[in-house]
């Protein structure tokens, strides 16, 4: 490996894990505390990588940004927490931090209440589809449907449930 391109990777790298490890903690994957050591093994993963790059494939840039992108990936692969999954009512729902099945039901009937009838029965479908195939079961655009998730997201962060400032959820 040539020193120029040492001396050309280093920003972009730092860059690219600075990004990605931002981004962790803003969608909660990750803890603030947990950020430091996921760009540090990220960025030793890109180190590592960079004797394997090849200028006739792919821009330096273009190169460091796609191996962090699988670098971070698989790390927060790794440290994901397994879901419990307890059956409740007919429906199984997945509590992640270990809230009671019957506690999430509770609270979920309870965000639903105040919502329209369409977002009550978004909701409930969600838990088994996804919104492509809500879309074609309630015969609506999925741009409606990803507006009604929206109002959903909205109305779960208003009631608390949501990224906390370190990373987890309520």
């Amino acid at each position: 490996m040539h020193e120029p391109v040492l001396e050309q990777a280093l920003p972009y790298a730092l860059r690219a894990v600075q990004v990605r490890g931002a981004a962790a903690v803003a969608t909660g994957r990750a803890t603030a505390a947990e950020r430091e050591d996921l760009e540090q093994e990220a960025f030793l993963g890109l180190w590592m990588a960079l004797r394997h790059y090849d200028a006739s494939r792919a821009s330096l840039r273009t190169f460091l940004e796609r191996v962090a992108d699988k670098r971070f990936a698989s790390l927060l692969r790794r440290r994901r927490s397994p879901f419990l999954i307890e059956p409740l009512d007919g429906h199984r729902f997945a509590t992640a931090d270990g809230i009671p099945a019957v506690q999430f039901h509770v609270d979920f009937e309870r965000v639903l209440a105040p919502l329209d009838d369409p977002d009550r029965v978004l909701a409930l479908l969600l838990v088994n589809h996804g919104p492509t195939e809500i879309s074609r079961m309630l015969g609506v655009a999925r741009s409606t449907v990803y507006a009604r998730i929206a109002r959903l997201r909205r109305a779960f962060l208003d009631a608390g449930y949501g990224p906390t400032a370190t990373g987890g959820a309520r």
